[in-house]
């Protein structure tokens, strides 16, 4: 499975290195463990606040306020794909590997697309939009999906 922290990397170079990490600040990476409770306790209050957030940051999805937001929510979900795998993987989490996959997909497309810096990314038949509400859409998903999985 492809880590969407490489993916996140590839579509925005720039804004990580300016700054845009995951972890709780103190330069660690994010505790990832699934011990002492579901996944889903821990990881659908992040999901949630990573997909949230102004709902007009992406009208323009070639904007670089746009981009920083869909890596915001790529590297909450690379931070949850460690953590399923460490929780048991496909086995445990099928339908939330599954969604995983499909983020993982957008993020790649949204870097081949070159989105980014596009004026004409939200142009008519662009690629971008789609790409973009693929990532949006994400973490409201995968929060269904860990739901589902643990249900």
């Amino acid at each position: 499975m492809r880590r969407t922290t490489v993916s996140a990397a590839a579509v925005l170079v720039v804004l990580l290195a300016a700054g845009c990490s995951s972890g709780d600040g103190d330069g660690k990476p994010a505790a990832s463990s699934a011990a002492g409770g579901k996944l889903s306790a821990k990881w659908t209050p992040k999901l949630d606040a990573a997909a949230d957030g102004n709902k007009a940051v992406c009208n323009q999805v070639g904007d670089k306020a746009c981009a920083e937001h869909l890596t915001d929510i790529a590297l909450v979900v690379s931070d949850l794909e460690q953590a399923v795998d460490e929780a048991g993987g496909r086995a445990e989490y099928p339908q939330t590997v599954a969604e995983i996959g499909k983020v993982n997909d957008a993020v790649d497309a949204y870097s081949e697309h070159e989105c980014l810096n596009d004026e004409n990314a939200g142009m008519a038949g662009s690629p971008c939009p789609d790409d973009a509400q693929t990532i949006l859409t994400g973490g409201k998903t995968l929060a269904l999906a860990l739901q589902a999985d643990e249900g």
